[in-house]
This record gives C-alpha cells, sequence and structure tokens, in this order.
C-alpha cells in the first residue's frame, strides 16, 4: 500500500518527526517513542497468529484495496499497522490456507475496537480503516480513534474469472469464509490492542455492508459474547438464494437483451438507460408524495404501488413509453424469481427511482455493448453458487451458460442440503436465526441499515428479518434491533440518496448510554446521479417515514419528521 513505504522504521528526523514526537496515547499517556516501540514488539505478540509485519505508519491517505482503482485512498492518521497469519494448514485440495488479518491502532486510541466486514467472496485482506462503503461520513473508525480489524475471512483469490471462487473446493474454508474466522481474528486483535496499549478495548463493535453485514448477523447468532453492537448494512443473510434470484434476474433480462453484430446478446442493452429514466418517472408520479412532498425520493417504501404496465407503449405510441416485452421483464425482476409453484426463490423487491443509477446497472445489465456482459450478476454471482454454495461444489468452465441453463427447482435444492462432506450454502452462509437471546441478554445491539434501491440484497427482505425478531421478541425487539431505510440507496452507497450518515456514532451513543437512536441525519453528496447535492434528510427507525411537517425549506432535514 502507497501508505507503508515506511516499513521497518522509526522516521525519526522526518519532516513530521517533531509532531509525532509531541503526541501522546489517550490511555495512560504513553509517549510516542513509546508507542512505535510497543508497535514494533508487536511482532512477538502471543495469541495473535504468527505476525509478519509490525510498523509505525504515519499520518497519511492509504490506497484501499480493489475494486477501489489506483489513487482512491481513505486517510489514516499516526498508527501502528500490524498483519499476521492465524491457522496456517494445508487444505483438501493441497494448497495452503490461512487466516490472514491486518490491525491498525491509533495513536489517538478511543478505548474502542471495531472489526470490519469483508465484502463479495472476501480473499482480500482489506485496508483496515473501519470503513463499511463509501457512503459512511468521513472521517473513517480509524481516524475517529478505534483500533480497526480487517481479515481475508480464511482465503486468497487465486487469478483467473474462476479464482476467487476455488476456495470453495475447501470445506474447512468454506466454514471460514462463512462464519469461522471471526473469534480468531477477534481474538488476535484483542491480544495484540492488549499489548500494544497495555489494557483492553472497553467496547467491540462488527461493522460491515453486504458480506459484511452478512456477518454482523452472523457474530449475533453464532458468538453473542464477542461484541456490544454490531451495524449490519445491506446484509446479505440469505446470500445464496439472493444469488440464484441474481441468476433469474441475468436470464430475463437476456431474454430481451439486443443481439450485437456476432448474434450475441447485449445485456447492457435490455434496458436502457432512457429505459429506467422512464421508469423512474414513472415510481415517482405514483409514490413520491406519500411522505408530503415531490422532492424527487420516495421515503415511504410501504405506500409505494407501482404498477410498470401503466407505461405499456398504446398502439401507435413510439415514445414515453416500453415495449410489452420490457414491462414483462420489469415485473418478473420486481416480484422475483419464482419456481415452479410460483413462491419466490428469494424475495420480493422494493420500487424505487434509484434504479436509474450506474449503482443498479452495475449489478443487474452492466456496460452497454459489453461481450461478454460485465453486469456483477454475471461475473460474480455464478461463480459463487457453483463453487462456493451447492453442496458439493459444482465446477462450470463457462459459468455464464452453466447459469442461463439453471434449474430453479432442481439447482436451487443443492445449496439446501450438504453432500460430499460439504456444508450445505444455506448452513454456512446465511444467517437467518433469530434466536438472539444471549446477545440480547447481554445488552447487545443491532442497527441494520439497506438502501431502498439495492440491486442485490432486497430492502424487503431485510425488512422481513426485522419483522420475524418483532415476532420473537414483541415490544422488546425495538430495544436491541433497529432498521433504517435509505430512499434512493443502492448497494451500500450511491444513487440519487442522502447517503452520508454516520451510522456507528448512533450504534456507540445507544451502547453506552442506552439511547435508542430513532433518527440518523444524512446528507446528499455531490455525485453525477444526485439531483440535490448538500440536500439533508433524517433517515427514521422502521417503520417510521421522513414526512415533510408542510413548510420550511425542502432541502433540509429540519423540516421534515418521522411518523
Amino acid at each position: 500500500m502507497e501508505n507503508d513505504r515506511g516499513k521497518g522504521s522509526i522516521l525519526a528526523g522526518k519532516a513530521n518527526g517533531c509532531a509525532i514526537l509531541l503526541l501522546a496515547l489517550s490511555a495512560g499517556g504513553v509517549t510516542a517513542q513509546e508507542f512505535q516501540a510497543r508497535c514494533a514488539a508487536a511482532m512477538g505478540v502471543a495469541g495473535a497468529g504468527r505476525v509478519t509485519e509490525a510498523l509505525f505508519v504515519p499520518a497519511g491517505p492509504v490506497q484501499l484495496a480493489p475494486p477501489a482503482p489506483p489513487g482512491v485512498t481513505g486517510p489514516a492518521p499516526d498508527h501502528c499497522l500490524i498483519r499476521g497469519r492465524i491457522d496456517e494448514r494445508t487444505g483438501i485440495d493441497g494448497k495452503p490456507y490461512w487466516i490472514g488479518y491486518e490491525l491498525r491502532l491509533p495513536a489517538q486510541w478511543n478505548g474502542k475496537f471495531f472489526f470490519q466486514g469483508g465484502g463479495g467472496v472476501d480473499g482480500v485482506v482489506r485496508p483496515a480503516l473501519g470503513m463499511i462503503g463509501s457512503g459512511v461520513t468521513p472521517p473513517n473508525g480509524l481516524s475517529n480513534g478505534y483500533a480497526v480489524a480487517s481479515t481475508d475471512a480464511g482465503h486468497l483469490e487465486e487469478p483467473g474469472p474462476i479464482g476467487p471462487y476455488l476456495f470453495g473446493l475447501d470445506p474447512r474454508a468454506r466454514a471460514d469464509k462463512g462464519y469461522s474466522s471471526i473469534p480468531p481474528v477477534a481474538a488476535a486483535a484483542k491480544a495484540a490492542i492488549a499489548a500494544v496499549y497495555a489494557r483492553s478495548p472497553s467496547r467491540a463493535y462488527f461493522v460491515g455492508c453486504s458480506n459484511g453485514g452478512r456477518q454482523a448477523m452472523v457474530a449475533t447468532q453464532r458468538y453473542p459474547d464477542l461484541f456490544d453492537g454490531v451495524i449490519a448494512a445491506a446484509p446479505a443473510y440469505r446470500v445464496p438464494l439472493a444469488a440464484i434470484d441474481g441468476i433469474g434476474h441475468t436470464k430475463a433480462l437476456m431474454s430481451i437483451a439486443p443481439r450485437d453484430a456476432g448474434g450475441n446478446p447485449d445485456l447492457g442493452r435490455a434496458l436502457t438507460m432512457d429505459d429506467l429514466k422512464l421508469v423512474a418517472s414513472g415510481i415517482l408520479a405514483a409514490c413520491d408524495a406519500a411522505d408530503g412532498l415531490a422532492d424527487g425520493m420516495v421515503q415511504n417504501v410501504a405506500a409505494c404501488r407501482f404498477d410498470p404496465a401503466v407505461l405499456t407503449c398504446k398502439p401507435g405510441q413510439n415514445s414515453a413509453c416500453l415495449p410489452e416485452t420490457k414491462v414483462r421483464v420489469l415485473d418478473q425482476l420486481y416480484k422475483g424469481t419464482r419456481n415452479a409453484e410460483g413462491r419466490p426463490v428469494y424475495s420480493t423487491w422494493p420500487y424505487d427511482p434509484g434504479l436509474a443509477s450506474p449503482g443498479w446497472t452495475a449489478w443487474r445489465t452492466g456496460t452497454p455493448g459489453k461481450s461478454p456482459p460485465d453486469a456483477r450478476n454475471v461475473t460474480l454471482i455464478p461463480g459463487s453458487v457453483a463453487y462456493a454454495f451447492m453442496s458439493p461444489p459444482e465446477q462450470p468452465a463457462d459459468l455464464l451458460a452453466w447459469s442461463l441453463a439453471f434449474d430453479f427447482d432442481r439447482d436451487t435444492a443443492k445449496v439446501m442440503k450438504g453432500a460430499g462432506g460439504f456444508e450445505a450454502g444455506m448452513e454456512f452462509e446465511a444467517a437467518t436465526s433469530t434466536d438472539v437471546d444471549r446477545y440480547k441478554a447481554r445488552g447487545g445491539k443491532i442497527l441494520f441499515t439497506h438502501g431502498v434501491a439495492d440491486p442485490i440484497f432486497s430492502a424487503l427482505d431485510t425488512i422481513s428479518y426485522v419483522g420475524q425478531l418483532e415476532a420473537r421478541y414483541g415490544a422488546d425487539a425495538r430495544g436491541f434491533a433497529r432498521l433504517f431505510l435509505v430512499p434512493g440507496m443502492n448497494h451500500c452507497a450511491g444513487g440519487p440518496a442522502t447517503d452520508q450518515f454516520d451510522a456507528l456514532a448512533a450504534l456507540d451513543r445507544w451502547v453506552e448510554t442506552g439511547e435508542a437512536p430513532d433518527v440518523i441525519m444524512a446528507t446528499a453528496r455531490k455525485t453525477p446521479d444526485v439531483p440535490w447535492p448538500g440536500r439533508t434528510r433524517p433517515l427514521c427507525a422502521h417503520p417510521k417515514v421522513a414526512t415533510y411537517k408542510g413548510s420550511g425549506n425542502v432541502e433540509a432535514a429540519s423540516s421534515f419528521e418521522c411518523r
């Protein structure tokens, strides 16, 4: 990483050396020199696995891991960077495995620990900055004084189109990715924290989006004693079924994709951006004003009753409408992929104008004119299902062809039951249990967030899980679990949304003071798909809805209340 160039040195005499020497730890007044010495000594920390690096890193930008392009960085203060490996072994496939982790300990520590969840199929040790996606209000957790850990969840990506999924051929690597890497990384991090700061953290939080959000839920269900609070953002808690639904979306869109010169379907043009903007306008016309103000945002999700059939071209009409085939496919996408009995394999989906955004098309359709298609539902999803969720794994060489031949009755069953020594995908990947008795009893808190225009995990599915908690625990559920929907937001961030908000601060207050969050303030960033940068809105604890008071600045959160 760009900012780790000072390996092995204390950097005495550098231009910022004087500033470093003036720093003192918030815990015990340890000097900067002693902090750096303790950092270097972490190479020998007991209980942290095999530490491979321990070095002081001065404040500056840190290059983010792929898929972030070069030059995209996150801020970091003066800190100790520790990297290590846990449980080094040889898998049944003859390949070396270990659980890799990274820990960053700020010189100015707030006394708390932040476990950063993963993403995708993991396989990468991402910089431990305390981030859950680009929608999180900067500075990040590390800059706010948290000690932060991240992990590759027990495997490394291999090169090639199949490479990211080959870990699925090893049952133990599957389990590590699903759940079992969390306790050893937490233990290693806490051992190193205690060694460097001479005391253990007062609080521990798990924060993640997507697969990281699923891992946060896993922690509450399987490891209730590890964390005081978790943030489960856009949680992939039924990812095997969501992935199969994604295959269904691709098959449906392929049926209306125009053909290129070679006769191949152009998935990127199955629904054009003009098509999606027309749909977004239709959604706004039907649902926008249900919150008291037509402002380009659908706050009242439950009240939205949009039917794409209203956009069907009438005889002789060839503009500002959609052909019947596209309307049919849109309806199919939002009702969810169905089995032979007509039941959704995964979930239905909420209509939201955020579908007319790059963050939505990146998953569903991809780049127009791209062959083979580059939609993430094509490049990421089939490999996950075949190699990592099916038990035993299937090993197709042509993932696209395999997915287009997928049978939603015959093949879905293969992620539901284990065979050949493998846990089923729904056993090691899902986080569906509502039994969080122990977590609740010790005062643990769960803060859910989800973008309504998420194209890979349905916000309605997260609403369903929270409803199941309420069915189990009654009124007590709101005392430890709350959901905040983000209208317009795509997966983890992006879209025409107020996607800048600080859920971590809300969680920390909840844990520390017992003050349950009713509102989280959010701001819209300046991006091409946001028509009102700087707009603020309250995110309301579900099922309340941000509603216009009837007067006041329509761009300001103060003009809205949760009803």
